[in-house]
């Protein structure tokens, strides 16, 4: 009998998707109270994080070096840039934790009665830590390839 043989693009792709799925359900779950938009931003704090980080983490590395890089690693580059880039990679880390576990998180606020009107923030931040992760593609490809070294 054959294995079952899951590509990584594949399982991250349903992941996300549970993720929007969970996030579109517990909207709909609401029980007509206003939610508190602070909480939204706590929930998307993540990958907020994790984009802006990134970002900042380019437009830093193109002045410190006057363009993108064209090795890999960080020798030559000063202090600054590499605890930067130490700062992105542990915000990176986090969100893709995040998003990877959002799911199991909003499953357990929908079968917890009393967490139930409440699953849309797990929801909401595992969506917004995949939306953020998938804008890195958006980075320049001298940084990127740095990045992903």
């Amino acid at each position: 009998m054959g294995s079952f043989n899951l590509s990584p693009i594949v399982f991250v792709f349903l992941i996300f998707m549970f993720t929007v799925a969970a996030l579109t359900w517990s909207m709909r779950q609401g029980d007509g109270a206003p939610r508190p938009r602070g909480l939204f931003f706590l929930a998307a704090l993540p990958g907020l994080l994790a984009i802006l980080t990134f970002s900042s983490l380019a437009i830093h590395m193109h002045f410190s070096l006057g363009g993108w890089p064209d090795f890999y690693g960080t020798e030559g580059v000063s202090q600054a840039l590499i605890t930067h880039a130490e700062l992105a990679y542990m915000m990176f880390t986090i969100a893709i934790l995040a998003g990877f576990s959002m799911p199991l998180v909003a499953a357990l606020f929908a079968l917890v009665p009393r967490l139930r009107s409440s699953a849309v923030y797990p929801s909401f931040c595992g969506v917004v830590c995949w939306l953020c992760l998938f804008m890195t593609a958006l980075a320049p490809a001298g940084f990127q390839n740095w990045w992903w070294d």
